[in-house]
Parts: structure tokens; sequence; C-alpha cells
């Protein structure tokens, strides 16, 4: 529980006394950035221009990355709002159900999705406000008194999930929750106020929102944001900025790691010959003693790559491969794996930098309880966890608040195990959700849906597969109407073969998919030609596939 402020509100003003002139946020490659003080009073002027509209809640907030994103946040907290981050990738349709579902009186929209809002405000009945993030209003903060008196139980932020079917859930996070993570954060991780941070993941993911916005701008440190999502830009920001943390899901460490064994490839032979001397070395050396002489081995190699000032690279947000944690490790890189979800605010466990476990998501945080509900034989079962981090629920779902919490413990859906040293392990999940290797969250039934528009298909199970490049992407299997097949093409079932399959059927579903996000859209697709199995109550028994 947090003590020392009352709410997120006081934490970052009180921050923002500390460190005044010392710069807060800025775009990665330009020399221009706002200082603590500057950013503070930014954040007064929209929170007292916030503190005059009626009703205030919540406000919604659409943008790319950038120094706005979190004046807006902060702003809405400080005027004793409630925050709902809105993913900036979903196309119209999907943001038509938020918009509409989600509850905003107002949303604050850059330049860059103004249109696609203005057009989804005009399909629904009761729209919300529309605030263009690059003209915000503002007032004079002359009397103007931040939400000090904000308890550390009422909510700040909201994230709507669009979901399956039947009601949507929009998870609860306190300002104590999110409070409470930065502190087990803080108690795991070490971080100082030399500390500058580049954020590439989009601000709208609970990941980054904790541990690339407020966590760094709660204590101190930097944060740049880069304007294009590519390794031009990642590695220009963190050379121009000396930047000393990146933060990154799986698929962005793998992009980089092979970048560096790209380079390594095109080099010549006697700098391969090299660099492969040096790698064996790094791997007896650990191997016989347990230390990353990597440090010391590729210090020429991280400063010829723009890497030399970092010396913390997190992973979170989806599994990622060992091999790709022990290649950074052994280069020189400080490493570590973490674990949490939205619920959780979201870490709930993550590994220490003087022992790091390869293969585990570390020591579960000082201030979190996890148990393992009935585990097996080999102690894997459901990853079950108690603490301030734990949202209260979802809002107005006290039906899924309920299956969420069971016995006063909060249930994750995933499944794993905890070794001697309280080591965290996961071995998958229990619940139907899909994580892509770039973190997103992707619900297999809202796919189905989609899917069951095609005339063209009878049943489908929506699930995750493993690609060849060890990523979890959408695959269906699908059982294709056939009787409407033998009307079109002239032919009994059992004569209509895969290529026809693949081409009336594969054709609807890519047009399908067109109408969701890129992160979603089904990558493999596998035909049936016998109906799937059910239960008794003609449920299809997802778990077979």
């Amino acid at each position: 529980m947090n003590t020392t402020h009352p709410n997120i509100a006081a934490r970052f003003f009180a921050t923002v006394d500390k460190y005044g002139d010392k710069p807060a946020v800025g775009m990665a490659g330009e020399d221009a950035y706002l200082t603590y003080s500057q950013l503070g009073i930014k954040v007064r002027e929209c929170a007292a221009y916030l503190g005059r509209l009626k009703p205030l809640e919540p406000i919604g907030l659409l943008s790319e990355n950038r120094p706005e994103w979190g004046k807006v946040y902060f702003a809405i907290l400080a005027a004793g709002g409630k925050v709902i981050p809105v993913d900036s990738l979903l196309k119209e349709n999907e943001l038509v159900r938020v918009f509409s579902e989600s509850g905003m009186t107002r949303l604050f929209v850059s330049h860059k999705f103004l249109e696609i809002a203005e057009r989804v405000a005009s399909k629904i009945d009761n729209p919300p406000d529309l605030i263009n993030l690059e003209t915000i209003p503002t007032d004079n903060t002359s009397g103007f008194e931040p939400a000090y008196s904000n308890n550390g139980d009422d909510p700040a932020v909201l994230i709507f999930t669009s979901g399956t079917t039947g009601k949507s859930k929009k998870v609860i996070l306190t300002h104590n929750n999110l409070l409470s993570n930065i502190e087990g954060i803080l108690r795991r991780m070490d971080f100082s106020q030399s500390d500058k941070f580049l954020s590439v993941l989009p601000l709208h993911h609970t990941f980054e929102a904790t541990c690339g916005l407020l966590t760094p701008l709660l204590n101190g440190c930097s944060v740049y944001y880069i304007k294009e999502l590519n390794s031009r830009e990642i590695l220009g920001g963190m050379k121009k900025h000396k930047i000393t943390i990146f933060i990154g899901v799986p698929l962005l460490f793998e992009k980089l790691y092979q970048g560096i064994l790209s380079g390594i490839k095109r080099a010549p032979f006697t700098k391969r010959a090299l660099f492969g001397l040096l790698m064996n070395t790094a791997k007896t050396l650990y191997s016989l003693t347990g230390k990353n002489a990597g440090r010391k081995l590729f210090s020429g190699l991280r400063q010829k790559a723009g890497l030399d000032s970092l010396r913390l690279m997190v992973s979170g947000s989806a599994p990622i491969s060992v091999e790709i944690i022990k290649g950074f490790y052994l280069l020189g890189f400080n490493f570590i794996e973490g674990y949490g979800l939205t619920e959780t605010s979201p870490v709930i466990s993550a590994n220490p930098l003087d022992k790091p476990k390869f293969g585990s998501v570390g020591p579960v945080l000082d201030n979190v309880e996890v148990r393992i509900d009935s585990p097996n034989e080999n102690g894997v079962g459901e990853i079950i966890v108690k603490g301030p981090i734990a949202t209260p629920g979802y809002e107005d779902n006290p039906e899924a608040t309920s299956e969420l919490w069971k016995d006063g413990w909060l249930h994750t859906g995933d499944l794993g195990y905890l070794d001697d040293e309280n080591y965290l392990y996961i071995c998958g999940r229990a619940k139907n959700l899909i994580v892509s290797a770039a973190g997103k969250n992707i619900y297999p039934e809202e796919i189905e849906a989609q899917l069951m528009q095609s005339p063209y298909i009878q049943e489908v199970v929506v699930y995750g597969k493993i690609s060849d490049a060890g990523r979890e992407e959408v695959a269906a299997l699908v059982y294709p109407n056939f009787e409407l097949l033998e009307a079109e093409l002239g032919k009994k079932p059992e004569d209509i073969t895969d290529d026809e399959l693949k081409t009336n059927v594969g054709n609807d579903i890519r047009r399908l998919c067109a109408d969701i996000a890129d992160f979603k859209r089904v990558k493999h697709i596998r035909y049936t030609r016998e109906e799937l199995e059910k239960t008794s109550t003609k449920k299809i028994k997802r778990y077979v596939y």
C-alpha cells in the first residue's frame, strides 16, 4: 500500500518540485525537451481547464506516443478524473464499440487520429466531445488545487477491453494499484534519476504506461519518444540521448538481436572469427563462474552499435526465447524478463539484475503474494495473486469480477510453478487469450465472431500457433460450408479440392480480416472435412484443438 502520497497527482507534483530543471520528456532525435517544471506548468493548465467541465469523467486518450500523452494523463488525474487509454491500432468498426461502450465523456485525440475519431463519433449516440491534443485549451491556474483529496482506492485508469461476447470489460486500476506496483518495481530494478528511457511501446498498453511513463516520471528520470517504430529511430535515439533503459516486447528484441548478428555476418572474415572466439569465451566463463564477461569482451561492438550507454533491457507482455535473452546477456547487456497482466497494474514478477535465471520470469515482487492453485505432480497449476497491485475488478461487471476473484485471490488464468528460490516459471495460459510477440492481447472469440460472418464457414476455432520464429500468431481451424460450396462449384463435398477451399474460403477470410487490426488477423488456416467436436450443449470443445 502506498502511504507517502495519497494519489498519483500528488506524487507527480512532488516529483516536479524536486527535479524542476531536470529534463522530463522529449522527442528522440531532437534537442528540445520539457523540464519537470515546464511539464508541471502544462499539466496544471490543462487540469485547470478540465476542472471546469461537467461531467468530468471518464476521459479518453487516443494518440501516438509523444510528450502530450503524459501531460494529458497527469492532467486528467490532477483534475480528479479517470483516464481511458484507447488503442490507436484499432480499426474504425472496433473504435465504434470502444466509443459507445466505454462511457467516455470526452476524448483527447492527436491530429493523426482526429479524422477517424470524428467519423466514429458521428456513428454513435452520445459521442464523447473531441479535444484536439495539439490545441488543448488552458486555464489560468490561479486558485487551482490538484485533486490531492482523491482517495488512493479511487479508480485512476479504466482499461477497456473490447473483449469477446456479451458485456465489455473495463479493468479498474486504482491510484494505489499503480503506486504500489511502482514501489515493487523500484525495489527490484534500482532506477536512478540519471536514467534515460526510450519509450517505444504504445502508451495505451499498461506495461508501457506503468514501466515507461509512471515509473520514470514519478522518480525524476527522463523519457524520450520515437516518431516511427523502426530500428533507425530506435538506435538513433539511443545514441543521441545516451539511453540507459530500454523496455520492449519480444518481437522488438528479436529484431534488434538479429540485426546485430546480421551485421556480424556481413563483416570481413577476421572480424567474424574474432566475434566467434569472444562469444565462445563468454559462454565458457559464464558456465564456469556465472559472471558476465561480455561486458568487457564486447564493449567495442556495443559502442559501434550505439548501445554502449544502455545498462538495462527489460522484456515483458509475452514470452521471449531463452536464446535471445542469453544472446544479449553474453554480449554484455543486462537483460531481464518479467511477468504480469493488465489486472495487476501490470508487473507481478521480474528477474533481479544480480541473479537472473534464464527461462524464469523472476521472483515475485516484494509487495505481492503468489500461489500455485491446484498444482499437478510437477508443481504446475494456475498462478493466483494477492496484493495491493491487484485490480478491485471490472467496472459495472460483477459477473466477470467474481470469475476473476475467488476466495480472496486474483486468478490469472496462466499456468506456472515456483522453484525453491521463489522464482516463477510460466508454462502456458489456461485462458483462451492469445498474446502476440508484440505483447498485444487477442481474444479468439472476437476473431471467430468476425469470421462467422462468412457464408463459406460453418464452424471455426481460433487459437494461438507458435510460428517457426517462436512467436505466437493467430491461427484458425475451419469447417467449411460444404453445402454452399457444392452449389457454387457443382461438385460433391468429397470432390472439392484443398486449392478450391483456399480460393473460396481463404479469400473470404482475408476480406473479413481487412476490417480488424493487423495484429488480430489470421496468419494460419487449416481446413477440416469433419464437424468440430462438441459438448452436449453443442459448444465446440476448444481445448481439443
